[in-house]
């Protein structure tokens, strides 16, 4: 009975994922690969691990080290600093938002979907706010 219950759950999570529009895609990070950062920024730099990141704040102040594969940044007024991992995309949606990657990270593919943001590579300099 345990058994046919699994397979049930396995079909009925897709559907409401689907539902949700959400896609589940074999092969798709887990949510362990996943960093999501909602609260104030810690002044330490965050490892990034190879992983995928997802900021929501305002106001906020990020320096992402490590590889990352991905970013995307909903919110305003934001900065960030990130290294990227070779092929990594960058999304922004919000406004007035700052995402710099480090020169020795490769060019990344870029989504702007908001207003007044930066997106540009770390010139050695540190930005100012």
């Amino acid at each position: 009975m345990t058994a046919i219950k699994s397979r049930r759950m396995t079909r009925v999570i897709p559907g409401i994922a689907a539902g949700l529009g959400f896609l589940i895609v074999p092969g798709a990070p887990s949510q362990a690969e996943i960093l999501i950062l909602q609260a104030a920024a810690e002044r330490q730099p965050i490892a990034c691990a190879d992983r995928d990141v997802v900021i929501r704040a305002d106001d906020q102040r990020y320096t992402l080290a490590g590889k990352c594969r991905s970013l995307i940044l909903e919110g305003d007024r934001n900065m960030v600093s990130i290294g990227l991992a070779a092929g990594a995309t960058l999304t922004v949606s919000g406004s007035q938002n700052q995402v710099y990657w480090t020169k020795k990270s490769e060019a990344p593919s870029i989504v702007d979907a908001g207003s007044g943001n930066r997106i540009a590579p770390l010139d050695g300099e540190q930005p100012r706010r």
